[in-house]
């Protein structure tokens, strides 16, 4: 049944997700299943939206929901909502505004602010998170580079600096692969590798991951979602 749910549930996400990002002219392209971000925005005065499912061995499945527009010139706004079970009252809420400090060509810098309110069973907590994404393209490659180095302020517990990495290769037209590496607290950080398939050439991305965190064998995940990119 539990697994019955959360397939009907997915399907849901996905297939919203593909009717609002139809009727959509543009998109920034972005992966749903990464914690790294990239130093690009969406276009002035068009959407995107991205969604993932991620079921966990040993903290259940997260469902997450995040549409972002520019409608302030080279400012992108964003809203995000995460359900961490099908049957619990555990989720998140957040607003984020995103900049481009330098284009991308052979690199570039972006930055961005956002806040959160998660719901917990064992209480609230409202974070700032300061981030600072940086991209490479290395010459005459298929690979790029990506790094965030980021600060999370929280009255409920101790302040945080988050970091991530990611370094993404295109094994040809119309799959590539991202491995990348990132903390979410104080312990041992998480790795994991995200696959993605063109389905549909500059339109529509399928993309599948598996991760876990390092030394710990039980902390296991795999994720699916859908990337759209005309």
């Amino acid at each position: 049944m539990w697994l019955h749910a959360s397939i009907l549930k997915f399907y849901s996400i996905q297939c919203m997700c593909i009717w609002i990002c139809i009727l959509c002219s543009q998109f920034a392209k972005a992966s749903p299943l990464l914690n790294t971000d990239d130093t690009e925005i969406t276009s002035y005065g068009h959407c995107q939206l991205e969604s993932a499912i991620v079921p966990s061995k040993n903290a259940g499945t997260s469902y997450q929901l995040n549409p972002a527009c520019q409608l302030v010139k080279g400012v992108e706004s964003g809203v995000g909502y995460t359900q961490n079970n099908l049957d619990s009252n555990s989720y998140g809420v957040s607003a984020q505004l995103k900049t481009v400090i330098k284009a991308l060509d052979t690199w570039g810098v972006a930055g961005s602010l956002s806040v959160s309110q998660n719901k917990t069973a064992i209480g609230d907590s409202v974070d700032w998170f300061l981030n600072m994404p940086f991209a490479w393209v290395l010459a005459d490659t298929p690979i790029h580079l990506y790094t965030n180095v980021g600060y999370q302020y929280s009255k409920q517990h101790a302040d945080l600096v988050k970091w991530s990495a990611a370094a993404s290769y295109q094994l040809n037209s119309k799959a590539s692969i991202t491995l990348e590496a990132f903390n979410q607290d104080q312990k041992s950080p998480f790795f994991q590798s995200v696959f993605q398939y063109s389905i549909i050439p500059d339109l529509l991305t399928f993309e599948a991951s598996f991760g876990q965190r390092m030394e710990a064998f039980r902390q296991r995940w795999f994720g699916f979602g859908l990337s759209f990119t005309p």
